[in-house]
């Protein structure tokens, strides 16, 4: 997989989070296989097309761009883990563990991923990044994120700065322990982000600490990038 951008155009912090992206294993790289894909046809057929092919007007489609934008730059366990806890809707979560990974395996096909040797497996999803034909891209606006960096105030702005690249997260309202406990080992470069909305999340108490901020990204620019954030807490670990 080639993957061409023009360097003096992007923010360092971006050019960060594209390369983390594109030194890891991506669903273009056949990530599951011919008879994984066929079997999970058949549960799509018996069991998921009736609602997501119309007759359901909550169930939103699974083939096309729209349903890959709303999972790309994830790590495919995204996908896999929120369908075994929440489909099918009338039976949530209670399919043999086999059939949530041929499905995923159905739905990678027939958005025209390539097919591969192997099968999925539930311990590789995590490490396995959904993105678009085209390969890793910046993240859409109204994307959840989570980001983690050291606070600063400058004049009225909010910010993070030294701080990782943008992680897509499938909830942005809350932080884990577990969270914070792995924050410090997570890269960190010359990235700085303003954060919106933190008049009571952002206290004296978290400034010069390693913090970590969920929310909607806003805005990416040359510069910057915006974050309304959602939740804000500090590691406990102090900035260098």
């Amino acid at each position: 997989m080639k993957f061409r951008t023009c360097s003096f155009c992007l923010p360092v912090f971006l050019l960060f989070a594209l390369s983390a992206l594109v030194q890891a294993q991506t669903v273009l790289d056949g990530v599951y296989s011919k008879s994984q894909a066929q079997r999970g046809a058949n549960h799509y057929n018996t069991i998921c097309a009736d609602c997501h092919e119309g007759g359901e007007p909550d169930a939103l489609p699974l083939f096309g761009p729209d349903f890959v934008d709303r999972w790309r730059e994830a790590p495919l366990s995204f996908l896999h883990d929120f369908i075994s806890a929440n489909m099918p809707a009338d039976d949530a979560g209670n399919l043999p563990a086999a059939s949530y990974l041929e499905t995923v395996a159905f739905l990678l096909q027939e958005n025209g991923f390539p097919v591969g040797n192997s099968n999925l497996a539930v311990d590789g999803l995590s490490e396995i990044l959904l993105v678009g034909s085209n390969g890793p891209q910046p993240l859409p606006a109204s994307a959840l994120v989570k980001v983690i960096g050291c606070l600063q105030i400058a004049g009225d702005s909010v910010q993070l700065v030294q701080s990782s690249s943008l992680i897509r997260v499938r909830t942005a309202d809350e932080t884990t322990t577990e969270e914070l406990a792995q924050a410090a080992a997570v890269p960190r470069t010359t990235g700085q982000y303003i954060l919106l909305n933190t008049n009571k999340l952002a206290q004296e108490t978290l400034l010069g600490q390693l913090v970590q901020a969920k929310g909607v990204l806003k805005v990416q620019t040359a510069d910057t990038a915006t974050i309304n954030v959602l939740s804000l807490a500090g590691t406990g670990a102090p900035c260098e």
